[in-house]
């Protein structure tokens, strides 16, 4: 066991290299799991809760596992705007938001796309919307590359048509659910304007986090009835405003131990970070009842006990990592950590290259068999995936929003 050092002062580094990891981590698994989706003789603990369910499994964890980072994010990004922002910082907060947002409709309307009625195959649409998301969303993009990136998305943007169903009234493009990543970019804003207009006052940002919730359990039992229809046509307030939210703003509260001028010693934040976690999961516990513990639902239980369940693993990153700094183990997880886009698209844009290429699926084999092949063969190419964000990191082809 490595010395205690709970009273040395541990000031945070310009990179948390727990966090890293951390994502790292969560994008892992959400490949992973995702590459068994569907495949027989698969635990059931692996496979996603029902649409009904009152309980979670592994894959239910990722999504609150990614608000909950970008939550952490905030704070080490905007502490020094707090009581100074400016129209160009709000611009940068909008673009990045509605960069989210456009690439979540994109996806949530991609399952639905008529080639039949559009100019492009569906691989080789998606194949290019994916380009233009590397060219505007690389680190570093000169003009050209952003001014190719636009011209490329508007065209695609331009070009999309849908088959109609009950979900979707139009052939255009048209927000439904937003996607998983349209759901981020509405958080993300929201918390990041919270965290400003709190000026990163913990004691606010406390307040705030528990309105979150109780706009959830208010809109639910029909406390917003009286907003316009159009609101909750575009965005589902409850959900994506109030508890989904509430999942980044208790990563914020977490970001915050580690700012320059916290000044906190490794103990302090450790016993934070549990009894913040004890304390989410008591109150997810305490208000199951109400709602039950459902993902589809967003419920204020499945936000509260997902946050605790991650603030307790990120606990442990957080001693083993930076702590303890036992690092080695853990070079493996940081080119997705720190690429987190590039490895999020990349197993869709393996995909959609292999379909354009006609390339047979040979890494696949174990898709109709599933069982534990299944699970390695997933281990397999979840490697593979890392492996080419781990490449595409080396050569300067990494992604911020």
């Amino acid at each position: 066991m490595p010395p205690a050092t709970a009273a040395v002062p541990a000031p945070a580094p310009e990179r948390l290299t727990s966090l890293d990891a951390f994502r790292g981590c969560v994008i892992v698994t959400m490949i992973w799991v995702n590459y068994l989706a569907g495949m027989p003789g698969i635990a059931f603990w692996l496979e996603h809760a029902g649409p009904r369910a009152d309980g979670i499994s592994v894959p239910d964890l990722v999504f609150p596992g990614f608000l909950f980072m970008v939550g952490m994010a905030i704070p080490l990004a905007l502490q020094r705007h707090c009581g100074h922002v400016t129209p160009a910082l709000l611009g940068r907060l909008l673009w990045r938001s509605a960069s989210l947002m456009l690439a979540g409709v994109v996806l949530a309307n991609a399952y639905r796309y008529d080639a039949q009625a559009a100019l492009l195959p569906q691989a080789v649409y998606l194949l290019l919307f994916y380009m233009a998301m590397m060219l505007l969303w690389r680190q570093g993009a000169g003009k050209r590359e952003l001014a190719a990136g636009g011209a490329l998305m508007l065209f695609l943007l331009a070009t999309f048509r849908g088959e109609l169903n009950a979900e979707f009234s139009s052939t255009w493009l048209q927000p439904s659910w937003w996607g998983i990543l349209g759901m981020i970019g509405w958080s993300y804003l929201l918390c990041s304007l919270l965290y400003l207009a709190c000026r990163g006052s913990g004691t606010a940002l406390m307040g705030m986090f528990s309105l979150l919730l109780v706009l959830y359990m208010g809109g639910t039992a029909g406390s917003l009835d009286f907003l316009p229809a159009g609101v909750n046509a575009i965005v589902n307030v409850p959900q994506v405003l109030g508890s989904t939210a509430a999942n980044v703003l208790a990563g914020t509260l977490v970001g915050q131990l580690f700012l320059r001028g916290a000044a906190l010693s490794h103990g302090q934040r450790i016993r934070f970070m549990a009894w913040f976690a004890l304390g989410l999961l008591a109150a997810g516990l305490l208000l199951r009842p109400y709602h039950h513990i459902n993902k589809i639902a967003a419920t204020e239980s499945y936000t509260l006990v997902c946050s605790a369940l991650i603030l307790a693993l990120f606990l442990v990153f957080y001693i083993v990592i930076d702590v303890w700094r036992w690092r080695a183990w853990a070079v493996v997880l940081l080119p997705a950590g720190t690429n987190a886009l590039f490895a999020y698209i990349v197993p869709d844009l393996w995909q959609q290259l292999a379909a354009v290429l006609h390339l047979p699926r040979f890494w696949w084999p174990h898709l109709e068999t599933g069982g534990a092949a299944g699970l390695w063969n997933a281990a397999a190419v979840t490697a593979l995936m890392l492996l080419f964000t781990a490449l595409a990191t080396r050569y300067g082809l990494k992604l911020k929003f």
